[in-house]
Formats: C-alpha cells, sequence, structure tokens
C-alpha cells in the first residue's frame, strides 16, 4: 500500500486534486467563521455619526449611544469601522480598538434579541429591530475567490514538478497570497465587529499570508529565469521577513503601520527592482527573455497597481484609494500572466500538457460547483419551478454533465472504438493514418502526455505498463511508430492491467484491419495485372493472328474465340481441374493453326502425358504457351518452332526452340518475357530465357500439377 501511495503521489493531477481539496476544506472553515458572525441586512455609513440604512439606501438614522450586555454605554465611531487595523495611527490606538471590538461584538449578538435605539432626523429616539442578514456580501466572495484563484493556479505550477525550486517558490507564494486574501475577506466585510479573540488572529495569519507571498515572490525571481544569487541570500531574505513580521507581533516596530504595510511595500519594491534586474540579465537569451517577459510584465503590472493605489496611502498615512477587497484582484493579474505564459510554452520547463492539467482540474471543479449550485436552488425554489427545472435536467444538464465527465476522464463507448479504428486503419496517407492512431488513443485514455518512441526502446511489439502505472507504451502498428503515453486522465489516474488489454485490443484490431485490407489492395493489384497479362498474352495473340487471315468466315471463328477468350479472362478462377494432356492438344492445336497462317511449321511431337492441373495452372499454361507462339511469329524471323514437353517428379516441364536468325545477344524483356515469368512465380513454377546469336531463342519452364 505505500508503494501504492508514493505511486499515485508522483502523478500531477493527484498532487492538485489534493491541493484543490484542502484549500476547498479550508475554505469551508473560513466561510463557516464569517456565517456564524452577527450580521443584519441594514448597513452602517459614515456620514459624521454613523448612520443605518435599510437594503434600499434609505437613511433609518444615527446609533444612539447603548448600553452594552456589560453595561457601559457606547456610541458607535468612524474608527470602528476600520476595515484593517494595520493603518491605525499607534499601538495604545490598536489596544483600544481591539477593546470595543470585544464590547461592539457582544452588543451585535445582544442586538438579535433586543431593538437597538435609533435617533431619526427629528432627533427623536425610538426602538427599531435589526434584520439578519441571510449571506455574506459580495466583497467576501469576490476575495475568496481571488484568493483561491491564485492558490489553484501557483499549485497547478507546483504539481507539474514540486521539486523544482522555481515552482515551490510560486506555490509557496500563491499559497501565502490565499491566507492573506481569505483572512482578510472575514473582518474587513465584518458587519460591525469581531471578538478580538478571533479578529486578532485573523489580522496576524493575512499579516504572515503577505509577509509570505512577497518574500517567496523575492527568492522566485532571484533564482528564476537565471539565477542571480545562492541559497544563501534566498535563506537571509526569508530570515529578514520573518524577523520583521516577528517583531510586529510583539508590537516592536514603532507603529502598525511600519508592521504589514511598510513590509508589503518594501517586498514589493524589491519584487519590481528584481524583475528589472532579470529583464536586463536575460537579454541574450531568448527563452529566458520570453518567461520573463510574461511573469516580469504582469507582475509589474499586477504589483504596481497594488502597491500605488492600496499599499503606499497606508504608509504614508492616507486612505488607500481602492478598497482592500477590490486591490487583491490586482494579483490574479500575476498568476494570470503566468497562466498566458506556459500558454506559450516558456515557462518553468514546462509542456502543452501543464495546460491540459489546469483545464481538467477548472472544469471537474466546475463540475462539482454546477452540482452544488444546482441542489442548493432546487431546495430554494417553490414546487412548480422545481418540476420545471426537473423536466429540464435530462434535456440540458445532464448530457452537458456527461460530456464534461468523458472528457475529463477519457471515456469512449467501445461503439465508437471500433468505429474509429476500422475507419483509421483504411487510411492509404501514413502520416494522417499516425496522426488519427495517436488521436484516437488520446480521445480514449486522455494523457497529458504521448510522444513517438525510437525503435530501440519499444517494448518488443507489445503493450507494456512502464514507471509503475504512471505511463503505457504502445507497439508500433499498420505503419505507425511506437508511441508513450503518460499521466493518464490528465493526470489524475494510473494506466492499469485493463488499460492494457484495451490498448492489446485496440493495436490488435487496426494490426488485423490492416493486413487484410493490405491483402485486399494486393490481390486487387495481382487480378489487375493478371487481366493485364492475359489480355497482353492471350487476346492479342489471337486478334493479331486474325490480321493475317482474308477468309471472312476464318476471322468470324478468330473473332469468336476471341470473345471467348475474353469471358475466360473475367472468370478465370472458375471451372474444375483439367488433365494434363488435353491442356497441352488445345495449346498445340491452336499454335499449328496460328503458325501455318504465318507461314512458320511446327515441331510438338503428342504426348499422352499424365496429372491434372488446376484453373490457375491451366490459365497459365494456355498463356504462356500461346505468348511463345506470338513471340516466334513476330520477333523470331524463323520458320520452324519445336516444343518438347516430359512430366517429371509432379512437375510438367516445357522447352520452345525457334530457329530465328533475329537475336543479336541483347535481351530485352518487354511486357511478354516479364508476363511469362510473373505467371509462372505466381503458380510456383520456374521461368527461363536464353537466345543464340543468330541461332534462335529458347524458352524453357516447368509447374507442378495439381494432382
Amino acid at each position: 500500500m505505500p508503494r501504492i501511495g508514493h505511486r499515485m503521489w508522483t502523478m500531477p493531477g493527484v498532487r492538485l486534486a489534493v491541493a484543490m481539496a484542502v484549500g476547498l476544506a479550508i475554505s469551508a472553515l473560513l466561510t463557516a467563521a464569517a456565517l456564524i458572525q452577527p450580521r443584519y441586512s441594514e448597513l452602517l455609513t459614515d456620514e459624521g455619526p454613523i448612520v443605518l440604512q435599510d437594503a434600499q439606501g434609505q437613511a433609518i438614522g444615527a446609533i444612539a449611544a447603548h448600553p452594552t450586555p456589560g453595561g457601559t454605554p457606547h456610541a458607535i465611531e468612524t474608527a470602528d469601522l476600520t476595515p484593517e487595523p494595520d493603518t491605525i495611527g499607534s499601538y495604545s490606538e490598536q489596544a483600544e480598538f481591539f477593546a470595543r471590538q470585544d464590547s461592539l461584538a457582544a452588543w451585535a449578538v445582544w442586538a438579535e434579541q433586543q431593538d437597538v435605539p435609533i435617533i431619526d432626523g427629528f432627533g427623536t429616539i425610538r426602538p427599531a429591530a435589526l434584520t439578519a442578514a441571510r449571506g455574506l456580501p459580495f466583497e467576501f466572495w469576490m476575495q475568496m475567490a481571488v484568493g483561491f484563484t491564485v492558490f489553484m493556479i501557483s499549485a497547478w505550477i507546483w504539481a507539474m514538478q514540486p521539486r523544482a525550486l522555481p515552482n515551490m517558490l510560486f506555490g509557496i507564494a500563491g499559497a501565502g497570497l490565499w491566507i492573506a486574501a481569505a483572512t482578510a475577506a472575514i473582518y474587513s466585510t465584518r458587519w460591525l465587529a469581531l471578538p478580538s479573540a478571533l479578529f486578532l488572529p485573523l489580522a496576524n495569519i493575512n499579516g504572515f499570508g503577505a509577509a509570505t507571498y512577497g518574500a517567496a515572490m523575492i527568492c522566485l525571481f532571484l533564482v528564476y529565469p537565471v539565477r542571480l544569487a545562492g541559497n544563501w541570500l534566498l535563506l537571509a531574505v526569508a530570515a529578514f521577513f520573518t524577523g520583521w513580521y516577528v517583531l510586529g507581533l510583539f508590537d516592536r516596530l514603532g507603529a502598525p503601520s511600519n508592521e504589514v504595510p511598510l513590509l508589503t511595500a518594501t517586498e514589493m519594491l524589491l519584487i519590481l527592482l528584481l524583475v528589472v534586474a532579470q529583464f536586463f540579465r536575460s537579454r541574450k537569451d531568448p527563452l529566458q527573455r520570453a518567461a520573463i517577459r510574461w511573469v516580469g510584465v504582469s507582475t509589474l503590472i499586477g504589483s504596481g497597481l497594488f502597491i500605488s493605489l492600496a499599499v503606499l496611502p497606508l504608509v504614508i498615512g492616507r486612505a488607500p484609494l481602492i478598497d482592500q477587497s477590490y486591490a487583491f484582484a490586482f494579483f490574479l493579474i500575476v498568476h494570470l500572466g503566468v497562466a498566458f505564459g506556459l500558454r506559450r510554452g516558456a515557462l518553468f520547463q514546462s509542456e502543452q500538457w501543464a495546460i491540459n492539467l489546469l483545464r481538467a482540474a477548472s472544469f471537474g471543479f466546475l463540475l462539482v460547483l454546477v452540482d452544488v449550485v444546482l441542489i442548493a436552488l432546487l431546495g430554494s425554489i417553490g414546487s412548480a419551478a422545481v418540476l420545471t427545472c426537473l423536466l429540464l435536467l435530462p434535456f440540458f444538464y445532464l448530457p452537458w454533465r456527461s460530456f464534461m465527465q468523458r472528457w475529463l476522464t477519457g471515456n469512449t463507448s467501445a461503439e465508437h472504438l471500433l468505429e474509429a479504428a476500422a475507419h483509421i486503419a483504411l487510411i492509404e496517407d501514413s502520416g494522417q493514418r499516425a496522426a488519427d492512431w495517436q488521436g484516437l488513443l488520446t480521445r480514449t485514455f486522455s494523457p497529458l502526455q504521448i510522444t513517438p518512441v525510437p525503435p530501440s526502446a519499444s517494448s518488443e511489439g507489445k503493450v507494456a505498463i512502464i514507471q509503475d502505472g504512471v505511463g503505457l507504451q504502445i507497439p508500433a502498428t499498420m505503419g505507425c511508430p511506437a508511441l508513450e503515453m503518460h499521466y493518464k486522465a490528465n493526470g489524475t489516474r494510473l494506466f492499469q492491467a485493463r488499460d492494457r488489454q484495451l490498448s492489446e485490443r485496440l493495436v490488435g484490431l487496426v494490426g488485423s484491419l490492416r493486413q487484410e485490407y493490405d491483402a485486399f489492395k494486393q490481390g486487387e493489384a495481382s487480378e489487375r495485372s493478371r487481366i493485364s497479362r492475359d489480355l497482353h498474352d492471350d487476346l492479342s495473340a489471337r486478334l493479331m493472328s486474325g490480321l493475317a487471315l482474308d477468309d471472312i468466315g476464318q476471322l468470324k471463328a478468330v473473332l469468336r474465340s476471341s470473345l471467348a477468350e475474353v469471358r475466360a479472362i473475367v472468370s478465370a478462377e472458375e471451372g474444375g481441374p483439367g488433365r494434363v494432356a488435353d491442356v497441352l492438344a488445345d495449346s498445340r492445336a491452336e499454335a499449328a493453326e496460328r503458325l501455318e497462317a504465318a507461314g512458320m511449321s511446327l515441331n510438338w511431337p503428342i504426348l499422352d502425358a499424365p496429372g491434372w492441373l488446376g484453373p490457375a495452372q491451366q490459365k497459365s499454361l494456355s498463356s504462356v504457351l500461346r505468348e511463345i507462339v506470338t513471340n516466334s511469329i513476330r520477333h523470331s524471323g524463323g520458320t520452324l518452332l519445336s516444343v518438347q514437353a516430359r512430366v517429371e517428379g509432379g512437375r510438367l516441364y516445357v522447352v520452345a526452340d525457334d530457329d530465328g536468325d533475329r537475336f543479336d545477344g541483347t535481351l530485352r524483356q518487354g511486357n511478354g518475357i516479364r508476363n511469362m515469368g510473373a505467371r509462372m512465380a505466381a503458380i510456383g513454377g520456374y521461368f527461363d530465357c536464353a537466345g543464340r546469336i543468330g541461332a534462335g531463342f529458347r524458352i524453357s519452364f516447368n509447374l507442378p500439377l495439381a494432382r
């Protein structure tokens, strides 16, 4: 079991899924902590006195000084609504702020059961009941969403190569920013107050997250894309900002503004300077320049806006120019810049599969989110609307969800697999066939990587699971190279025995289909060649003999025999076995007739040869003998053709000689010679030819008997 757990942890998708699960769990806890705090629909606005407004923005009145549960009267002051305690001027004022938060938090709980004294526009104090809010404000969800998105992008980068230092630093930076945003979301969007037992730890954790983010980003730009410093400087940076943060925890920095606000401003300034330095150092390396272009520019824009609009005003004692809830969104620019950089394949030695991993995680999260929203929606609407939604589910939502699940897991139905495999096996173009074969494997298993494998590294024609299930090797088949797939189901699963078995069936299917298709094409080519030979050797020989005839009756007979020959060519494989003696007798009679018409003699002793020939053997024998006669008439210039035949050892041997004087010593293999050799080879026979200068030409061949 430990071995299996270790193998699973090597999967990028598993690491990303674990990070997502941790992030969702912590986000749920923080959201629950925010929900249990007293919160009302009425809004508190600072218009001199604190004015209470209803949900439509209409003023209800100022909240009068009121006795707290402890008995001390309190009036709500402007300072009580301060969203960030680090902006308070001194430590004594900060301590008073947290004390008042305790008192006001207790009053907010008390107000759930009591009417609140309100001073209306006429100065009259009257009681008013506060309405409990049904949810959390948009600003809370804004910070949570930004923090979680940044965390997931950083976790994605880390999951690809968890031991690479730049990836680790970027992952730490994203986790720090997420911690800062998630904790700030609770206290910066409080309705009025939080008990200091909750407020103070949240503020300290927020400062820790902000300091961690800045320190990690500084270390990142010290090593990436060009290494500017050794590990000792990275440790020094971590130690320096840790010390700064710890001194702030014990109020040893003079004022709250010297803690996280000044620390963050210092970190952001160092980050900007390091980005500029990386631009300068990477100017001679296109790959490094491409990396810093995306990460650096996005960091300059995002961090620059955050510093100028949110941090710098606090350092100089002014109010921020933008609410902190929205200022966190600037960091999305930084992390989205990394995502776009990865899309160009230039960052963190990543490949295209990194984009597939993030996309799979995003859509997987979307599936879960849509399910949760749908369940919540069905639970909050009327019965008629529920019935309408249930009627629409089978037609819209369920098909979409099924499609997304198949896309994420790489499941493809057997019917589609067989159809696609059959189509691929019949593709003529080898390049297109290889591309479609790789596409089919991609759709079937959704691997993050699929690469060709050299023949020397392939698994000897077998499908093999490699690297303990991380990869699957597919052998070469149907002219396509061997392939290796890594990280099944977009990096979330290991290859298992059933994947190997499915691959073996696919490889066997496409291989056998391709072999059958190649055999069919070879048979088609062979049949075309046979028809071509028959037309040349048989039909053309008969038609040529007809050219020498003057008698109309004889010419008609030749034409009738030519038509019969055409029918024989078309149905070459039809008919039964024939006796060797009968086939030789028919060929002898035809040869004698043709030679006599051409003015030549024939010496062919009659032979009552034993044995039988099949249809293909009969056709080949007749065609070769007919071509021998044709060549003698057309090319020899002689007066005599001699043919000798004998049966020996289950084979028929034939030798044909003419006495022509036109052979000059150069053997020219035209269609006739080639066709005769091809015919004999097709039935397991032997063919040879030789000439004597000025003294004739000899052809010898033999073929096996059927029985």
